[in-house]
């Protein structure tokens, strides 16, 4: 029997949430608190550059079949959100799915916590999706680089978090 390969996926400001072989695949955890991961990564920073117990490098191009990010993008300082942006979609392989959550901009979670930067809404991710009536401003921005797809529609759960469920098109 031949061995598969390995589907690596990237849970971004991991917090308490880490992760290791689950749902068929390798995890690898950033974060930039005080917790448990395998890398200390910024991902304000354009580069994503980490440090490890090996040292310090960057994240590879290419790498990830899913990248999740759960309650922190909503964290990125605004003038910093296209270059996260397009660090993810850099690190993303063709068709890697995303799964990205964020408090919905007018609700309570948003508005009580101060280290929240940006706030989310249901169209927050048109300007990178295709056919979607803003990404005609997302490429006069200069973001025609990032290429997205809806898996499903934006939604609001009982959380008033916004979830998007998103697929890499490169």
């Amino acid at each position: 029997m031949t061995d598969l390969p390995k589907r690596y996926a990237l849970n971004m400001g991991c917090g308490p949430d880490y992760r290791t072989d689950l749902d068929g695949y390798q995890w690898e955890n950033i974060d930039n608190g005080n917790c448990r991961k395998d890398y200390h990564c910024d991902i304000s920073d354009s580069l994503w550059v980490f440090v490890d117990s090996g040292g310090v490098g960057s994240v590879p191009d290419n790498r990830y079949d899913r990248i999740d990010a759960i309650q922190v993008l909503e964290h990125v300082p605004k003038d910093k959100f296209a270059s996260v942006i397009r660090s993810m979609y850099r690190a993303s392989k063709n068709g890697a799915e995303w799964n990205i959550a964020s408090p919905h901009g007018f609700s309570d979670n948003f508005i009580t916590d101060p280290t929240h930067q940006i706030p989310f809404s249901t169209r927050t991710f048109d300007y990178f999706v295709d056919r979607t009536s803003l990404r005609e401003l997302g490429v006069i921005y200069g973001w025609d680089d990032i290429c997205l797809e809806f898996r499903e529609p934006p939604a609001i759960d009982g959380n008033q978090s916004v979830i998007f469920k998103l697929r890499v098109k490169k």
